[in-house]
């Protein structure tokens, strides 16, 4: 596959979330060896932007570095899925309390108009549209403390997710509570309950790993019992 590259990304950067995406979603396989001249065949670029590429990919934690081995893909388990939910709910729980603190009514406005957008989506059944708005959902909820810090903390967390639920999916419950829970957290944010907000924020988040640590599991789970027949 030749590298196609679009502003403002740089080489590195576009070609970081290629190989973001091919190791999420498995197409780059957990265990197996990146060598950067079989990767720059493999994307039709330079070495240089690939080995920058690497480093940032081990900063993320996807990327192993061994003495012997060199690089490796790291496996995706339930336990780095974990951390990457508890850090994301650090970070908006205590992001929604100073929303509460401070919202406008333009705010309520952007956030209903983002539920009644993601409403929509799920009723047509067009899942990437649905992920993008919750995106969209979650990250007006830090953008507006101006905090450009922790909102790329957020946006790199979606870039490692959202792979996985392209590959893993959400059952049809799943999709439909999604909207419903954003509904109530606007409802406490309109009312200025700063501690609802965080404990509905909260259970929010923490059913989103369950959910989809769940659904891993069960693809996880006849791979496994092939191996064994």
């Amino acid at each position: 596959m030749t590298l196609s590259l679009d502003p403002p990304h740089t080489n590195y950067e576009r070609l970081r979330d290629i190989i973001r995406g091919d190791i999420m979603t498995g197409v780059l396989a957990p265990g197996s060896r990146l060598k950067i001249a079989e990767l720059s065949e493999r994307y039709g670029i330079s070495a240089v932007p690939v080995r920058e590429a690497l480093q940032q990919l081990q900063g993320e934690g996807l990327i192993e570095l061994t003495a012997n081995r060199g690089a490796s893909v790291r496996r995706i388990d339930e336990t780095f899925l974990w951390q990457v939910y508890e850090i994301r709910k650090a970070l908006e729980t205590f992001f929604v309390v100073e929303l509460a603190y401070r919202v406008t009514p333009a705010d309520i406005e952007k956030l209903y108009g983002i539920l009644a957008e993601q409403e929509a989506a799920l009723a047509k059944f067009e899942d990437g549209k649905f992920q993008d708005l919750d995106r969209r959902f979650h990250n007006h909820i830090v953008s507006v403390t101006q905090n450009e810090e922790a909102i790329s903390v957020l946006n790199r967390h979606y870039d490692l997710i959202r792979p996985l639920r392209i590959r893993f999916g959400r059952s049809a419950d799943q999709r439909a509570r999604i909207p419903r829970e954003h509904r109530e957290i606007i409802d406490a944010i309109q009312r200025r309950d700063s501690g609802r907000a965080s404990l509905l924020l909260s259970a929010h988040i923490d059913q989103a790993f369950k959910d989809l640590a769940g659904e891993m599991q069960r693809n996880e789970e006849p791979a496994a019992t092939r191996s064994r027949g």
